[in-house]
């Protein structure tokens, strides 16, 4: 569990920022709180980022606050100093997320299902592959054609190396591998992967969706 609230970056913001009238003070500095934080919550109940902001109050200027800017404009802490408020703030989402990952996995029970969807299928890696005659090589970007020029594709080699360009044409190809890990009830929390809550649908989409798949090396425990 981490008690500890990330390192924020501060944008500061002007009286052009928030319309009139506002909650907001005029003058202030914008950070973000990471949609997966805090990081001991399940990864599917993970939320979007929220742009938070925080400020000193109009009322005491040795009072700062917290609110978030896209939600419901909540005032979510206030403190002597605006490290301090942004401490507390961070502090009180994590509870609050904490309390609703809790609150899903009652309900999940309540309908018969495990509290975290058993299988998850990650996807650890993908590279476009450029082929042609010659080589094969990794596609870094394509420069679309311009008129009657082909288009450019911007590649490595496998091993890496200065990047070069091999042009499109018909018998050049563009292969793309993805690769990834099967998990089942172990204890990794992987970000961005598709959850299932049988195995046979989560091999499916990793046959399907996958170009070479293995399962985690993490054994579930009795």
């Amino acid at each position: 569990m981490n008690e500890f609230p990330p390192d924020v970056h501060l944008a500061v913001y002007g009286s052009d920022r928030f319309p009139k009238p506002s909650p907001f003070a005029e003058h202030g500095y914008l950070f973000t709180v990471p949609g997966n934080y805090p990081d001991d919550t399940p990864a599917h109940t993970n939320v979007t980022d929220w742009e938070m902001a925080v400020y000193r109050t109009t009322d005491d200027a040795d009072k700062w606050e917290v609110r978030d800017v896209n939600g419901n404009r909540r005032v979510w802490a206030t403190g002597g100093s605006r490290r301090e408020t942004i401490g507390l703030a961070f502090l009180e989402i994590a509870r609050l997320r904490r309390i609703q990952a809790a609150e899903i996995g009652r309900k999940r029970e309540a309908a018969g299902l495990e509290p975290v969807p058993p299988y998850a299928v990650e996807i650890t890696n993908s590279v476009t592959l450029v082929i042609a005659p010659t080589t094969i090589a990794v596609l870094e970007r394509i420069e679309p054609a311009e008129g009657d020029a082909p288009a450019r594709y911007h590649v490595h080699d496998a091993e890496g190396g200065e990047s070069y360009v091999i042009r499109e044409a018909d018998e050049v190809t563009l292969r793309t591998t993805t690769i990834g890990v099967l998990h089942t009830r172990c204890d990794h929390n992987p970000e961005v992967a598709a959850r299932f809550e049988d195995e046979p649908g989560a091999l499916i989409y990793a046959e399907y969706g996958l170009s070479t798949c293995w399962p985690c090396d993490q054994l579930p425990e009795d």
